[in-house]
């Protein structure tokens, strides 16, 4: 097997959780080596074919780790209201309702199974938020009310990064309110 197509490969599994890599890398390659000497795929077809698997696949797995979908879901949010702010003012309302049925939908989904890991600090990024924010407002008064380029790019960011921690911080207190207590391992 080439150095390049072993790369290759070790990238295209870069998409997987990492506990998922750690476990089940290796066989992985070796399934590729196996099936490119014994059954004579082209390296072409067994990195499309990875490609695609990954594709359809990993951000399944990904969505799984309650950690990755308060981040992917607080991000989608900082998005739409960068966007909802380029477009008009208007569009806030509605975003701000979906925002809120979101957050209060995915609150009270069950959750059977405890998370094997630690709790996550979710006053962390709760703090980290409003400081952001605290940041983001705070331009504007120190600068006197008029913004240059440069401020209102940092003006925009503040508040847009302040807006993506506190919801991640709401996310994640939200989320260990309804998480089950763990059972003491014997």
């Amino acid at each position: 097997m080439s150095p390049f197509a072993r790369r290759m490969h070790w990238l295209v599994l870069r998409a997987y959780p990492k506990e998922f890599r750690r476990s089940y890398g290796e066989a992985m390659l070796q399934t590729a080596i196996d099936r490119h000497v014994h059954d004579g795929w082209s390296w072409l077809r067994l990195m499309a074919r990875e490609f695609f698997d990954a594709t359809r696949v990993a951000p399944l797995m990904r969505w799984e780790s309650p950690m990755n979908r308060i981040v992917i879901i607080g991000s989608a949010v900082a998005v739409a209201l960068l966007a909802a702010v380029a477009i008009s003012t208007t569009v806030l309302v509605p975003l701000a309702v979906v925002a809120i049925g979101a957050v209060v939908w995915w609150a009270r989904q069950d959750r059977p199974i405890a998370s094997a890991g630690p709790a996550r600090p979710w006053y962390r990024w709760l703090v980290a938020g409003v400081v952001t924010l605290a940041v983001g407002v705070a331009i504007p008064a120190i600068d006197g009310g008029e913004l240059g380029d440069g401020w209102w790019a940092v003006f925009a960011l503040a508040l847009l990064t302040g807006t993506a921690l506190t919801l991640i911080g709401l996310f994640l207190a939200l989320n260990r309110q309804t998480r089950p207590p763990r059972q003491p391992v014997h």
